[in-house]
């Protein structure tokens, strides 16, 4: 009987306070017959069982299983459609909506998760996108799609809102760069691995869609299985444009410019591959291809635009992105391995300038608006994103297959100029007044409270 009351009171006592829970850990595995206590390293059992890393981890996983979905369904949509004669303008605007549900619900998405919580709102909406992806197999129609687009971007951008808030809340001030460093990792990994789902499952058949939706409802498993409350809420203000442009209009318009050409890129670049001929499965290398490039680019044009005018980085940048739309353009399905490396080195710099505006514009921000700069540049790269592929696929109905990459060629030669021109207009920031790039995601207002660059940030470890 008394056993049993100490074991009530116990558990009571677990019930209120998650950090009993760890040192009850490190108490429970008792030799039944002496009733002794091994000795356990407490520093290293409680570090080991740490109720935040616990959590990052869980976070982290869930939104690799939301990129692997998101990289099927993504490469695999445009790919149908074309196998079904759809023109280039009509799949443009079903990417369309996916843009324009993201840039919505980047704005309203804080409503839903303050007025039901982290993990019922992570719940609505991982079952709102696979309930989404399976509705694409009912009926093959580009207006229909366009909308179930929207709802798949508005959902999106949902569940990163809320895994990066969560993740941002989780993360020790101390640790915050290693663990952004950590999630783009499996951020792009998986991005880039469900795009090479597509080299084994058949065009014609459900599969895609079925493995998008498990997937999908597959990503709520680690998020539910946490035991830490839900954090704040983050309400992110943005600045207005006038003052946005003030601080740094290198940083506006090369984020405006990557939103409309990245979002084509990586929207439209599977029916580029389609109308070259080319295989489902070389279709997934390529898609792949372009992400890992970003991948193995981002630090050493991150590490050099430290140590000189970032201004600079990105003009050499966007002329290499122009310069590779062009051969893309003229590329041909005979091409093999020099049409995975231009791919790779594409998608290199193009996907890498972004952040690099990112970290211009806070070299000239202030410090206490790091949050609000970042979230504001990010509705720029968003509104970018709308226009991107349907403005590449008008030209890819003129032009052909390679009006992708001459669209891009056009639009990074613009940014290449300007930022040039800008360069002549204001002296850069010295290296030892700046703070050191950090590899932004483009994926919720949410994401810039983890930056290290941010004073403000507080975290619940």
């Amino acid at each position: 009987r008394q056993a049993l009351a100490t074991r009530r009171k116990d558990a009571a006592i677990l019930q209120e306070c998650p950090l009993a829970r760890v040192s009850s850990f490190c108490n429970t595995a008792r030799d039944s017959h002496s009733g002794t206590v091994p000795a356990h390293p407490p520093g290293r059992c409680t570090e080991l069982m740490s109720a935040p890393y616990l959590t990052l981890t869980a976070i982290i996983v869930g939104v690799a299983l939301l990129q692997l979905a998101n990289g099927t369904l993504m490469t695999f949509l445009p790919v149908r459609l074309t196998a079904d004669a759809y023109t280039s303008t009509e799949i443009g605007l079903i990417a369309t909506g996916h843009a324009a549900g993201f840039m919505l619900g980047c704005l309203l998405v804080t409503r839903v998760i303050r007025a039901v919580g982290h993990i019922r709102a992570f719940a609505i909406f991982a079952a709102a996108l696979s309930a989404t992806a399976l509705a694409f197999a009912i009926w093959v129609d580009p207006y229909f799609w366009m909308v179930l687009r929207f709802i798949t971007g508005f959902t999106s951008a949902g569940l990163f809102t809320v895994a990066e808030s969560w993740l941002a809340a989780q993360t020790p001030s101390r640790q915050r760069g290693r663990v952004i460093s950590i999630y783009m990792i499996f951020n792009k990994t998986a991005f880039a691995s469900g795009q090479l789902l597509l080299t084994v499952g058949d065009l014609g058949s459900a599969g895609f869609y079925m493995i998008s939706a498990a997937l999908y409802s597959l990503s709520l498993v680690p998020i539910a299985m946490t035991r830490s409350g839900s954090p704040p809420v983050p309400d992110v203000s943005r600045l207005g444009l006038r003052a946005l442009f003030r601080i740094a209009p290198a940083g506006v318009v090369g984020c405006f410019a990557t939103g409309i050409v990245n979002s084509a890129a990586t929207a439209i670049a599977p029916l580029y591959g389609a109308q070259l001929t080319l295989s489902i499965e070389t279709i997934g290398i390529l898609m792949a291809s372009i992400q890992l490039g970003s991948l193995f680019l981002q630090w050493p044009l991150g590490w050099a635009s430290d140590r000189m005018d970032r201004r600079s980085v990105i003009v050499f940048s966007s002329a290499a992105v122009a310069v590779l739309s062009i051969a893309l353009g003229f590329a041909e399905a005979g091409w093999g391995w020099i049409l995975l490396l231009l791919c790779t080195l594409w998608g290199g710099f193009s996907l890498s300038i972004y952040p690099i505006c990112i970290s211009h514009a806070q070299d000239f921000g202030n410090p206490e608006q790091t949050v609000q700069l970042s979230a504001s540049l990010l509705m720029c790269w968003a509104i970018g994103s709308v226009i991107g592929p349907t403005g590449a696929t008008l030209m890819m109905d003129r032009l052909g297959p390679g009006g992708l990459f001459f669209f891009s060629a056009g639009v990074m030669t613009g940014l290449t100029v300007f930022v040039a021109w800008r360069m002549t207009r204001r002296a850069p920031r010295p290296a030892e007044e700046r703070e050191r790039f950090v590899n932004v995601p483009a994926t919720s207002p949410a994401a810039m409270t983890l930056d290290p660059r941010n004073p403000n940030t507080t975290t619940g470890a």
